[in-house]
């Protein structure tokens, strides 16, 4: 695992200061080089307002050259030969995927809601876009919680489906852990209906919760994985969450890449989890060609879940 060019967007708030000591601490464990990038972007409306032609472009100029001055003197505690500091015009989303593709990018840092008109929604819509098109790893921290004095990684909780990126992101996870030489717990849920609270329903949720557990028994043999596995009961999110708070997990991994159907339920679910997490959220894509085929008992496990959702 190299981490060797650490993308991180910032905007200069508070919620993206906060991640500081993360891209630090990532920097320094893998000797990465950062670019701190800046996009300067002007309201939308002002391309589309009929009061265009009287926008005082002395004006715009001031502010973009502030934003150049907030650039250069932003503090990173990386050396600053490590550090590249990049000013570009445009819309933010975009721009970011441009360098990303553009720059061979290993890994992109970002906070969640702290970008663009929509600050302080739950999740931001720069960091959703990018979060939906981005080809390498994605570090985002919701801070909704209580930060710990240390950015080290020691927990890793891996959130894992029945589906064929399941593979490709235990290795991946595997590789990462004995970097950071941090322990792995995975994590797979399946939801109980309170509403269904019989005998019938009660026998059916244990079969597949054993089925689920056999089943990635099985995966993790072909990944050359041995973790413990933690099923949960709740939702997605919730379980995600309270996994991770009884672990004491310091960074939750989950894929993102094709999967099941259209997603996958972990990607559907990635932005319930990333702002329900008590921790720092990596999710990773993987391609095509990285999955084993199981189409087969992909299929099975489909008809065994629409069976317990519907009964």
């Amino acid at each position: 695992m190299k981490f060797s060019h650490i993308l991180f967007p910032t905007d200069f708030s508070q919620g993206s200061r906060a991640l500081n000591k993360q891209v630090e601490w990532l920097a320094a464990r893998f000797g990465s080089r950062v670019t701190l990038l800046h996009v300067f972007e002007l309201p939308a409306g002002w391309y589309v307002s009929c009061d265009t032609a009287f926008i005082n472009l002395d004006w715009v100029n001031g502010l973009r050259d502030c934003a150049a001055r907030s650039l250069k003197e932003y503090t990173l505690n990386i050396p600053e030969a490590q550090v590249r500091r990049v000013l570009v015009e445009g819309d933010v989303a975009a721009q970011i995927m441009n360098y990303v593709k553009a720059q061979n990018v290993d890994l992109v840092v970002m906070g969640t809601h702290s970008f663009g008109a929509l600050e302080g929604l739950i999740l931001g819509s720069e960091t959703a876009k990018v979060l939906h098109d981005a080809g390498c790893p994605i570090w985002t921290d919701s801070l909704l919680h209580n930060q710990k004095p240390s950015a080290a990684i020691s927990n890793i909780l891996c959130a894992v489906d029945k589906i064929d990126e399941a593979v490709p992101l235990m290795r991946f996870a595997k590789q990462l852990a004995d970097d950071l030489s941090a322990s792995v717990r995975l994590i797979h849920a399946v939801p109980e209906i309170e509403a269904h609270a019989n005998r019938y329903f009660l026998d059916l949720h244990r079969h597949l919760a054993d089925s689920a557990r056999a089943e990635i028994e099985k995966l993790q043999v072909e990944a050359g994985t041995n973790f413990p596995l933690t099923i949960g009961e709740t939702g997605v999110a919730d379980a995600l969450a309270d996994a991770a708070q009884d672990c004491e997990a310091d960074l939750i991994v989950i894929g993102r890449g094709k999967a099941r159907k259209t997603l996958g339920r972990f990607r559907t679910h990635a932005y319930d989890i990333i702002r329900h997490a008590p921790c720092p959220v990596l999710s990773c894509a993987f391609a095509a060609q990285q999955y084993p085929r199981h189409t087969e008992k992909i299929a099975h496990v489909e008809e065994e879940e629409q069976l317990a959702t519907t009964l």
